[in-house]
């Protein structure tokens, strides 16, 4: 962290609010540099939670009502708040309207999107980005997207970050290994490329304890079985689960509708050094801007590169243990906590205000 001190100010902003969300992460980051921030969750208004078919075919046929709700509670919060900062961590249900009108109490909007696709994320995203007055991509190939897509051009690339107060390292109980232990790990959302690559680690390796976690894992279910845990692991619980495996995985997401390429780097990047586990990265030219291959981290590229390298460390503890530490390190050294991302927020909200954009209000 970079120990600078910034004014405060009021920030309205739209984020989840449980711990291990990036999104809470920078409000809470906020709130630790002494700022003001009241946030207005989405899923107050347009519920993300219902599992039955039935409910999410009636949230498709309220989501026009419920965004409506959603876009005159903003504006109604920031009416009475005059917020200098409208900080929005991607916006799904943020409309253009809802920023136009928030933007008339003097705040300045930013956005923080941390997806591969600008159009794969419903409908109003395309046309709200182009409204802020600043957007931050985590995707190096995000700023010729969005001006070849949105003509977005008020954009700069802020990379993922990892939560102090959640990725760290943390003792574990007999309870917790017994949740958590096994050889191989990876937690994420599936996608068809992730499957692949992990049918191939269970059928050249089928004698290691593999463990999956995350969303939609049910759709590989009949390939990989009893290795898909079938349930999120949130918040403390996360940095758990990385300290107890061996070998965490960091596969990384394909190209998705509207993209130009796949991830380069992704949260999972900077949160499982951060805990001090051991990461086994898919190999991009943009990783090695952030971590040393074979020091740091270590790295895979093809299929067969990914089951040999888990073979060799699996029988090298020692050296595991080493790069584990040397990632820890570097991320503590090196800017990476979402402290520091904040401060680029800030900073970029000050060179904005400065530039000319009416201040949302001198009392504080």
């Amino acid at each position: 962290m970079n120990g600078v001190s910034y004014p405060p100010i009021r920030i309205l902003a739209v984020a989840d609010v449980w711990q291990g969300s990036d999104a809470y992460a920078y409000v809470r980051a906020f709130r630790r540099m002494g700022q003001s921030v009241t946030v207005v969750p989405a899923e107050n208004y347009v519920p993300g939670a219902w599992r039955r078919t039935s409910l999410r075919g009636l949230r498709r046929l309220l989501e026009p009502l419920l965004v409506r709700e959603y876009t005159e509670a903003l504006i109604e919060e920031a009416t009475r708040l005059r917020p200098h900062l409208f900080f929005v961590f991607k916006g799904r249900y943020v409309t253009a309207e809802a920023i136009a009108g928030i933007r008339k109490t003097g705040a300045v909007a930013i956005n923080f999107y941390p997806d591969v696709s600008f159009l794969a994320h419903g409908r109003h995203i395309p046309k709200a980005l182009p409204q802020y007055d600043w957007v931050f991509t985590t995707k190096s190939f995000g700023l010729t997207d969005m001006e070849r897509l949105l003509a977005v051009r008020h954009a700069s690339v802020l990379p993922p970050s990892y939560d102090p107060e959640t990725h760290a390292p943390v003792e574990l109980d007999d309870v917790d290994h017994a949740r958590y232990d096994c050889d191989v790990s990876f937690i994420g959302t599936w996608s068809p490329k992730k499957q692949r690559l992990l049918e191939h680690v269970q059928r050249e390796l089928p004698e290691i304890r593999l463990r999956i976690w995350g969303s939609q894992w049910e759709k590989a279910r009949g390939s990989l079985g009893s290795r898909i845990e079938g349930r999120h692991v949130l918040g403390i619980e996360y940095a758990k689960s990385l300290i107890s495996s061996k070998i965490n995985l960091a596969i990384l997401s394909e190209v998705r509708t509207g993209a130009s390429a796949g991830d380069q780097i992704t949260a999972r990047t900077f949160q499982i050094p951060a805990t001090g586990a051991f990461m086994l990265h898919e190999r991009t030219d943009e990783f090695g801007d952030y971590f040393r291959e074979g020091i740091e981290c270590a790295c895979f590229e093809t299929p067969e590169d990914l089951t040999t390298a888990i073979a060799y460390f699996l029988e090298h503890p020692r050296q595991r243990q080493e790069i584990a530490q040397a990632g820890y390190r570097r991320c503590l050294q090196s800017g990476y906590a979402v402290d520091d991302r904040a401060g680029v927020v800030l900073t970029k909200l000050a060179e904005i205000r400065a530039a000319g954009v009416q201040p949302a209000g001198q009392e504080n």
